[in-house]
C-alpha cells in the first residue's frame, strides 16, 4: 500500500473538468496540476471533501471504461481511499444500471461498469432490480442520506454546463 500524495480540490476538480465532468466548482484557471487517470482517481477517494469525492462515481459513470483502473489501483491505496473508491465504484455500477435509458440519453452508448467489489462488500450484483436493490443496501450503511447524494450526482451529471453536443440535454424543470 502506497500513501497517496496530497492534490488541492482545484487539482482534482480541473481533473474532473478535464474529463467531461464539470458540475463542481471553482472553474479551472489552467494553473492546476495535470493528474494522470490513477492520480485523480486515487486523489479523489482519498479527498476531504464528501461532494468530491461522490463525483467520482460520476467520473465512472461519465467514463466506464476506467473500470480497469480502480480495479488497478484498489490494493495500493490506503484503508480508508480503498474503502471509498469500492463505495463509489459499485455506487456508480448500481446507478448506471438503473439510470441506464437517462444516462443513454445523456452520454450516448456506454460500457457497462463490470461487477467489482459486490462480493467484498457482501453486496447483490448490479443487475439485481436494475441495481436499485444494492445501491439502497450500499446508502443503508451510511449515517448520512447517500441515496440523495447519488440523486445528486445524476441530476447534476445532467444539468452541467459542458454536456456533450451529441446528446440531448435533460434538465429538470422545478
Amino acid at each position: 500500500m502506497t500513501e497517496t500524495p496530497a492534490y488541492t480540490r482545484d487539482d482534482l476538480v480541473a481533473g474532473l473538468h478535464a474529463r467531461g465532468v464539470c458540475y463542481l466548482t471553482p472553474t479551472p484557471h489552467g494553473d492546476e496540476l495535470a493528474l494522470d487517470d490513477d492520480a485523480l482517481i486515487a486523489g479523489i477517494a482519498a479527498a476531504e471533501d464528501a461532494r468530491l469525492r461522490f463525483a467520482l462515481a460520476g467520473l465512472f459513470l461519465v467514463h466506464p471504461e476506467l473500470a480497469n483502473r480502480a480495479t488497478a489501483l484498489d490494493a495500493s491505496l490506503p484503508t480508508s481511499a480503498q474503502a471509498e473508491l469500492r463505495k463509489q465504484y459499485v455506487a456508480a455500477m448500481y446507478l448506471q444500471r438503473l439510470w441506464r435509458t437517462h444516462l443513454r440519453m445523456q452520454f450516448g452508448e456506454t460500457l457497462l461498469l463490470p461487477e467489482q467489489f459486490t462480493a467484498a462488500l457482501d453486496l447483490p450484483p448490479p443487475d439485481m432490480m436494475h441495481g436499485e436493490y444494492g445501491l439502497r443496501l450500499l446508502c443503508d450503511r451510511s449515517a448520512y442520506n447517500d441515496w440523495s447524494s447519488y440523486q445528486q450526482v445524476i441530476d447534476l451529471l445532467s444539468a452541467q454546463p459542458c454536456a456533450p453536443d451529441r446528446v440531448m440535454v435533460l434538465v429538470r424543470e422545478t
